[in-house]
C-alpha cells in the first residue's frame, strides 16, 4: 500500500474522497479490501441484479470467476462471488457451465452451493454433456447423488447419445451404476453408436 503509480496532485483514498496534495491515504480496513476486490472482479456483476440465463463475466485477466472457482472447488471464493450477485449460471469462455466444471472436478461442496444459488442442474456445456453425465463418467458418487437429489434428469443424454447410466457402466463405475439404476435410470437403453 499505496498502489503503485498512485502520485500526483490528489489521491484517491478507500473511501473515493481526494487527499489535499498527494498526501497518501490511509490504509483501507479488511472489509475495505473485501469490497474493493469483489468490485475489481466483475464491477457489473456487482452493480446490477444477474440476469436468469448464464452469462460470462471476465475479470481483467480474461477469467471468468465463478467459473474457474467451480472448477477449483474454491467454496469460499464460489459463496463470496455468488452473494455479491454473480449467476450461479455463469460459463467460462468456452461456455462450460460452473456447475458441469464443478461435477467435472468431483466438487461436491461447490455442486451445492450452486445448487442452492439456483443453477440450473441439467445445463449442458457445447459438446452437450450435463453436470450428471460428467460426474458419472468420472465416477463422483457423490456428486450423482447430490446432483439427483437436486433433480437432474437421470436419462439425460451426453456425446453419442450416452445416458449417465452408460457413461458409468462402460468405465467401470461400480459405485455409480446402482446409484443411477434406484433412481430409474434405463438399464436397457444403447446410446446412439450402439
Amino acid at each position: 500500500w499505496p498502489p503503485a503509480g498512485a502520485r500526483g496532485a490528489a489521491v484517491l483514498d478507500a473511501r473515493g474522497g481526494a487527499s489535499p496534495n498527494g498526501a497518501m491515504p490511509r490504509k483501507p480496513a479488511s472489509s475495505h479490501l473485501l469490497a474493493l476486490a469483489l468490485l475489481a472482479l466483475a464491477p457489473a456483476q456487482v452493480l446490477a441484479p444477474a440476469p436468469a440465463r448464464a452469462q460470462m463475466t471476465l475479470d481483467m485477466f480474461q477469467r471468468v470467476p465463478v467459473a474457474d472457482a467451480a472448477r477449483a472447488g474454491d467454496v469460499a471464493a464460489l459463496r463470496a462471488l455468488l452473494i455479491s450477485g454473480q449467476s450461479a449460471n455463469t460459463a467460462d469462455i468456452n461456455r462450460v457451465p460452473a456447475i458441469v466444471l464443478a461435477a467435472r472436478g468431483g466438487h461436491v461442496e461447490a455442486i451445492d452451493l450452486l445448487v442452492a444459488h439456483k443453477a440450473r442442474v441439467d445445463a449442458r456445456d457445447r459438446d452437450g454433456s450435463t453436470a450428471l453425465f460428467q460426474a458419472a463418467q468420472r465416477g463422483h458418487d457423490e456428486v450423482v447423488a447430490s446432483l439427483l437429489k437436486a433433480g437432474a434428469a437421470v436419462a439425460s443424454e451426453g456425446p453419442q447419445g450416452e445416458t449417465p447410466l452408460i457413461a458409468a457402466a462402460r468405465r467401470g463405475h461400480a459405485n455409480v451404476v446402482p446409484r443411477l439404476l434406484r433412481s430409474g435410470a434405463d438399464w436397457q437403453r444403447e446410446a446412439h453408436t450402439g
